[in-house]
């Protein structure tokens, strides 16, 4: 069953469409979670990330496009996996925070700024560097991954790679950004 008909069934919600997609993705949303997650997560974290991505996928399946589903259910899987990372972290009572003179502020409003401007570059460039650089940033894939994926070998994807991070860097210092990269 091609993805086309599936998302038009789990528009529908046809549990048995759900079912297929889990089999056909539940290894991918794994490798992503892993990728992510690294060996700061459990295997049973792993695979509760792996089911609470179906999850989101079953509530949110009005939302869903055939053309966009894969890198769909990998941003579920990336967003799941974060939060889960940050959960991990420690939390400081409200008391012990100490207000200073706003530059945290600063320094969070410019880092967003400069997120928003590489978003901006990313999409501004060619297709291949453009999924090179989000399957390695922002999907986490190693490199022979993204090679096999690709159909490409290791040594070409990284320079490939290579050189989609000069042409970013050189748009990023000539947008104004290059005291910060």
């Amino acid at each position: 069953m091609d993805n086309k008909k599936l998302v038009q069934q789990l528009n529908n919600k046809d549990e048995k469409a759900l079912m297929v997609l889990v089999e056909r993705y539940s290894a991918y949303v794994s490798t992503v979670v892993r990728n992510i997650a690294g060996s700061v997560l459990s295997d049973s974290d792993i695979e509760e990330i792996t089911a609470d991505v179906f999850i989101c996928l079953w509530k949110s399946s009005e939302k869903l496009r055939a053309k966009t589903l894969r890198s769909y259910i990998a941003a579920i899987a990336r967003n799941l996996s974060v939060d889960r990372l940050r959960a991990l972290h420690f939390t400081v009572e409200i008391d012990e925070i100490e207000l200073g003179d706003g530059s945290n502020l600063e320094v969070e409003t410019e880092r967003r700024m400069l997120a928003d401007e590489l978003n901006r570059i990313v999409g501004e460039m060619e297709p291949r560097s453009r999924e090179l650089l989000l399957r390695y940033y922002y999907y986490y894939q190693k490199t022979p991954q993204i090679a096999a994926e690709m159909q490409m070998s290791e040594a070409s994807c990284r320079t490939a790679l290579h050189r989609a991070r000069k042409k970013l860097k050189k748009k990023l210092i000539e947008r104004g950004y290059g005291n910060e990269i």
